[in-house]
């Protein structure tokens, strides 16, 4: 499975962390400006992690994310 075919609100374990899959959002990059990225949300602390929309062609077993 690819990056590309989550669906927004999926739970996922990124290295042994729980999230959950929020979709491609907007997101305001410092001294840059807003760009689209797809986001996760780490359930126990709230932080975000991105990964950037050229990254959907990735499998799942390579960026070492699990389907919970």
């Amino acid at each position: 499975m690819k990056l590309s075919e989550l669906k927004p609100g999926q739970k996922v374990s990124l290295n042994g962390i729980l999230a959950e899959y929020q979709g491609i959002q907007k997101v305001r990059i410092p001294n840059f400006g807003k760009v689209e990225k797809r986001v996760f949300r780490i359930d126990e602390t709230g932080d975000y992690l991105y990964y950037n929309l050229a990254d959907g062609s990735k499998t799942l077993k390579s960026e070492k994310i699990k389907l919970l």
